[in-house]
This record gives structure tokens, sequence and C-alpha cells, in this order.
């Protein structure tokens, strides 16, 4: 039994531990640590993306999300725009809900039509929290003061008249699920076609540059900046062959099985700048071979 002498120290130790203990689990403090944890989230559905690096200028230094990267277009000239928190120049000014529609749907609070060099169609099929969460991220990015680039579009009546008609007649749009798969071949999957929008660069053409889904990763000859991007459909011959832990390894490291190191814009995707596909989780890794490996194989020669 305690010694009645020493009971009012007790008794004062534990009112110090209850009180830390209320102000711990106060409302205030919880959703502090909620904010923190929708915010680590965000950042990984970012690196899940492969860092939006789109949106990045290349080398060394340049800031993150501050937009006026050249992307070159059959219809024109692009620059990736400023998705800094910045309220002049970027997107600071705009709510929760307007972002999360800017890359849905591809359309800025002001009704303008974002071009579809931003893959909207893929992400459209992103879970509604990560995309909350995603937005909970980029509001923690520095903002940076840098005037948007405009855009030098080369056809006539091109934003009046031909991209309405090509949306309507080719444009697709993946479906959002009530919440993020989470583990295996569905998981995988989710983060193939929405999240990592992999096929906007690894699955062909037509000749009215509509995504030919019938051959969906089988790889693009004339992909972004003119580069090669190869046939990741399990085909034998022309495909990935590589093993589920080969695929999971080279996603996380860069590093491919003959021994030679990843470059040009897959570097940046797997590197990323903030975060890439360095930073996801051996599960989800996995995840993304699996599903990788349970598609069609398609016969279709990349390169020499």
């Amino acid at each position: 039994m305690a010694d009645a002498a020493g009971l009012p120290g007790t008794l004062l130790f534990l009112a110090a531990a209850l009180a830390l203990l209320s102000v711990a689990l106060s409302p205030s403090a919880a959703a502090a640590q909620a904010n923190q944890a929708e915010i680590a989230r965000g950042k990984y559905v970012f690196g899940a993306t492969g860092g939006c690096g789109c949106h990045t200028e290349p080398g060394k230094g340049r800031p993150v999300n501050a937009g006026g990267r050249k992307i070159d277009a059959p219809f024109g000239t692009v620059y990736a725009t400023n998705i800094t928190p910045d309220r002049e120049t970027g997107i600071g000014g705009w709510t929760d809900e307007q972002i999360i529609g800017a890359t849905r749907l591809g359309r800025r609070p002001n009704g303008e039509r974002i071009l579809p060099v931003h893959p909207f169609g893929s992400f459209n099929g992103m879970a509604e929290g990560d995309l909350k969460a995603l937005v909970a991220f980029l509001r923690t990015l520095p903002p940076v003061k840098k005037p948007n680039q405009p855009k030098k579009i080369t056809v006539p009546l091109f934003e009046s008249v031909f991209l309405p008609a090509w949306l309507a007649a080719f444009a697709v749009s993946e479906k959002p699920p009530a919440a993020a798969p989470t583990s295996g071949v569905a998981r995988g999957e989710y983060l193939v076609k929405a999240v990592g929008h992999c096929g906007e660069c690894h699955t062909p053409r037509t000749r009215f540059q509509a995504l030919d889904n019938g051959r969906f990763l089988a790889g693009n000859p004339t992909g972004p900046e003119n580069s090669e991007v190869p046939n990741i459909t399990p085909d034998k011959e022309t495909g990935l062959t590589w093993s589920v832990d080969e695929i999971a390894y080279y996603l996380a490291s860069g590093n491919k099985p003959d021994g030679d190191v990843v470059g040009g814009i897959m570097g940046e995707v797997i590197y990323g700048n903030v975060a890439g596909y360095k930073d996801m989780t051996k599960a989800d890794l996995t995840a993304i071979a699996q599903y990788l490996k349970s598609i069609p194989p398609v016969r279709y020669k990349i390169g020499k």
C-alpha cells in the first residue's frame, strides 16, 4: 500500500499526465495529426504520379511545379503551367474542388479547357481520397511567382472546332473507384492506369493522335520529346520479359537486369523531384509488376 505522505505527489503526477493526455487528444491536436497524415499520403500519391514532372523544367535546381516546360504537339507548342501555391501565377487562389476539377476534368476555374497534353482522362480514375490528399500536399510546396508562358497553337480553329470534336470522338476517361484498391493486381491496375497514367506514354497512338487502347501499353515509336517508349506488355518477343521482382526493383532503383541504368523521361518518373517511384512501397511496386504480367501480350516491336 502506498505511503499516505506520498499520495499528494502521486495525485499531482496523475493529474499532470491526464492534462497532457487531454491536450494530445484535443480536437486541434487530432486535426493537426490527421492533416500531417493527409499531407504524407498526398506526397506519396505525388510520387506515384511520377512527381508531376511535366510541371517542373528539366535541370538541377529548377523550382518544383513552377511550370515552363516546353511540350511540342501536333497542334503547336504548349508550356506546362505553374501549379505552386502562388496566388497570382499559380493555383494558390483555387479551392480544393477547383484543383480536383482541373486534374480530373481538364477545366480551369474560369471554364477554360486544359489541353489534353494534361492526362485528365487518366487522372479521372483516381479515388477522391487520393486526390484530396494530393491537393493537401501541393499546398505545402513553396510558392513560386512565375507567370505562365502562352501556348502557341499552329492549327487554325483548333481550340474552338477541332479540339471539341476530337474530345467527343476519342477521349476516354478512367472511372474512379469509391476507394483506392489496397493490394494485389487490382492495386497495380489502379496505379498503372489512373495514378501513374502509364498508357499516356506507353500506348501507341492512332493517326488521329488518340490512344490505341487495342494495343494498350504496347509501346510508342514517337513518344514524348520524340523518344521511343518500349512495349511493356508481356509479349515474349517484343515486350517486357522481366520477372515480377526485376520489374519492381527497376521501378525502385532505375537499374535494369542487364546492368543498364534508366535515363530520359522514365528516369525523371523514377527519381522524381520531391518524390517519385523510388519512394513507393515494395508492395505497391510489386503490385504494378504483377499487373503488367497479367495484361494481354501485344506483339509490337519498338526500335531496332
